[in-house]
């Protein structure tokens, strides 16, 4: 009985405990919803105030880009470009000079220098011509005994001929005096020949210029033993004047275009020009350059040249030469082209038109295109496609 009225209690107070934690959480559950609805209102108010007074947004306005640029006139034209080689002055005709004989130097010439101009035909040295002379006297008189001889022997086999006929003298006789006359006879020539070769040796005693030229390396004195091969000078010709260069692959494998051509052969020194002369493409070398990965020409210079406008034999000099004959092109910077087309200006708007490329220089090319004289062509190099775009022209 006391056990059951104390589970009674027990009982009884754990209830009374539950309803007074029930009642503790109810209340702060109502107090934190309370807060939040709070929260809530006050950020509802917040928002509809920032909506309301925030500043009304402007649409930008876009501005369409203008690009500045440069034009050039489109203008239909014959064109003849010009491009640059290098190359050497030289000439074609050039040798050495030689006595072929031996002998003392007895004279020379005033203009027998080094750098002297010399002419065709002019004498620069002699050697002394007594042992020459000499042989020549004695060759002269034994040819001239052996003529008489040889007429003497011709008139004798013509006597035993007719005694031959007669049966006067026998036929051993007879071929025994054309043996003799044989015999002559060969003597005659021999010596004859002799004579000519000492006159062409005392001819050789006298040096001459065989053309026109300039002297150089003249190693030569008075009183001067000299051998019969002995070189004492060198010649090279001052009518045979040519300008040597070497040409692309491309263009010398249709250098025969070339031929006949005109170039402009400049000798300078940096950036000063020192001489200008002209000169005619006249022959190509025949073969490639692998060294130099094109091929030479030579052009002849006028013999006629001034004094003034010589440029001396090994001279280093740039040459212009033409590429060829462009008639009723357009002449546009490179700066014009992008590919195969160009723009154009028409009311400040850039217009595409498509072009063929001729021929591309240093700086410039020549187009086909269909163009007019009013045309104004962008030279201005921009990065984008300009088609369609507003540009403003500066020049």
């Amino acid at each position: 009985m006391i056990s059951k009225v104390f589970n009674l209690k027990l009982i009884a107070s754990g209830i009374r405990n539950l309803l007074e934690r029930e009642k503790m959480i109810s209340k702060i559950f109502n107090r934190k919803l309370i807060a939040f609805i709070l929260v809530l209102l006050v950020s509802l108010i917040s928002y509809k105030y920032l909506v309301s007074t925030k500043p009304q947004a402007k649409p930008l306005k876009v501005k369409e880009k203008t690009f500045y640029v440069n034009v050039v006139k489109a203008k239909k034209s014959n064109h003849f470009p010009t491009s640059d080689a290098f190359g050497k002055i030289v000439s074609s005709r050039k040798g050495d000079l030689r006595f072929g004989v031996s002998g003392k130097i007895e004279y020379i010439s005033d203009t027998f220098l080094n750098g002297s101009y010399v002419k065709n035909g002019q004498i620069l040295a002699k050697l002394n011509q007594k042992r020459y002379l000499l042989e020549i006297k004695r060759l002269n008189s034994e040819t001239q005994e052996l003529g008489k001889q040889l007429d003497i022997r011709k008139r004798q086999v013509k006597r035993y001929k007719s005694m031959l006929t007669r049966k006067v003298i026998s036929q051993n006789k007879y071929d025994n005096e054309l043996i003799l006359l044989s015999k002559n006879k060969s003597d005659y020539i021999r010596s004859k020949t002799i004579l000519e070769k000492a006159n062409e040796d005392l001819s050789d005693t006298v040096l001459k210029a065989k053309f026109n030229g300039r002297l150089f390396n003249v190693k030569i004195n008075k009183g001067q033993f000299i051998s019969s091969n002995e070189k004492i000078a060198d010649i090279f010709s001052i009518d045979d004047l040519e300008v040597e260069f070497v040409v692309p692959s491309k263009i010398y494998s249709d250098a025969k275009n070339l031929i006949g051509k005109s170039i402009e052969v400049i000798w300078e020194v940096g950036a000063n020009s020192l001489k200008k002369i002209t000169a005619v493409i006249e022959r190509t070398d025949g073969k490639t350059n692998e060294e130099e990965g094109g091929g030479k020409l030579f052009a002849k210079i006028n013999q006629n040249l001034n004094q003034n406008d010589y440029i001396p034999v090994g001279t280093f000099v740039r040459i212009k030469y033409p590429q060829g004959d462009f008639k009723g092109l357009f002449k546009l910077p490179e700066t014009s082209l992008y590919g195969n087309k160009v723009y154009i200006v028409k009311n400040n708007i850039a217009k595409e038109k498509q072009v063929s490329l001729k021929y591309k220089g240093s700086g410039f090319v020549l187009v086909k295109g269909n163009f007019t004289d009013d045309d104004l062509i962008i030279s201005t190099r921009i990065s984008t496609n300009l088609d369609n775009k507003k540009v403003s022209v500066l020049n």
